[in-house]
């Protein structure tokens, strides 16, 4: 059992002492300071936001609040009772990071914010080597921090018999299709305008490997369909995809719409169907419908998009 300490306690009225069974654990990273820093802060927030643990970066494991309660950590837009009933059965851990690191002028820095009080140095720093959910760069966490979250997890797992199960694709956006997933998942994995936990695949597999997690294939790539669409049915598709692409920002849109055309032009044939596009916006959502997956990642990366995975893509604002 990991050592816990109980000396960073929210006050009880900052917290539901009382949940559901618990069925899965979320990680997260605070985007902050030391995990007294983010205790302090959740203190000042009305709004009952927290997770059950905070690991900071020596290793300590503090204890918010028992994690037979809850608060609330997702942030999600769903519809009740789906929302709530999601948050009261995931057990929440944060790990103390800086996140998202900016670029500028060869330095990087944190909270996005460039200035001499915010530089990081590039040894402390990830690189993800493409921009991920709007960062390419992101602060290391600790081997400390990893040795515990791994024992924390194993710990709640055993404790509140969590299914030892993750998504298999730990980075992507899944959304409500997780609504009834038991297992630990990352804020990523709901929320695609979040970042966190560190999207380095040494950091997931070692929680893979060492809390003995099982992957589960969601999906998130289905494969397309093997019949090839009639000209009708891609008549129809681009009339959709018309609908959606228009719906954004003038700019962004031209660029998704390029992005349609690089994948039917000279014999590729491969298309997908855009859904909930970002009014006014810079964002759209996709899925497969016929052709070669990859490449909507090439022709994303050639056309300069600013960040695209399995069902998402992502152009720069002005």
């Amino acid at each position: 059992m990991p050592t816990i300490n109980n000396n960073l306690k929210l006050p009880n009225d900052q917290y539901f002492p009382a949940g559901s069974a618990k069925t899965g654990i979320c990680l997260h990273h605070t985007c902050g300071g030391t995990a007294a820093s983010t205790i302090d802060w959740w203190k000042q927030d009305k709004q009952m936001i927290g997770t059950a643990f905070i690991v900071e970066r020596d290793g300590t494991i503090y204890q918010a609040f028992d994690p037979k309660g809850w608060a609330y950590q997702f942030g999600l837009k769903w519809g009740d009772p789906s929302r709530i009933n999601f948050e009261k059965r995931f057990i929440g851990i944060e790990i103390a990071s800086e996140g998202g690191l900016t670029e500028s002028g060869g330095n990087l820095y944190c909270f996005d914010t460039v200035s001499s009080r915010t530089l990081k140095k590039r040894e402390e720093a990830f690189d993800f080597g493409k921009t991920y959910r709007g960062y390419r760069y992101f602060d290391k966490y600790e081997t400390k921090q990893i040795d515990s979250v791994v024992q924390l997890i194993n710990h709640l797992c055993d404790t509140f018999a969590v299914e030892r199960k993750i998504p298999s694709d730990y980075k992507y956006y899944y959304g409500d299709k997780l609504k009834d997933f038991k297992g630990v998942i990352g804020h990523v994995n709901v929320r695609d305008d979040k970042s966190d936990p560190l999207p380095d695949d040494s950091f997931w597999q070692r929680i893979i490997n060492e809390c003995s997690l099982q992957t589960v294939d969601l999906n998130s790539k289905k494969p397309a369909p093997q019949t090839q669409l009639t000209n009708d049915q891609i008549q129809k598709l681009f009339d959709d995809n018309v609908k959606q692409f228009s719906k954004m920002n003038r700019s962004a849109g031209n660029m998704v719409k390029g992005l349609l055309w690089e994948l039917q032009d000279r014999g590729r044939n491969t298309y997908i169907r855009l859904k909930d596009a970002v009014d006014n916006g810079h964002v759209a959502f996709y899925e497969m419908v016929q052709g070669d997956h990859s490449l909507v990642d090439l022709a994303a990366q050639s056309l300069g998009f600013k960040s695209w995975d399995n069902n998402r893509l992502e152009v720069y604002s002005a």
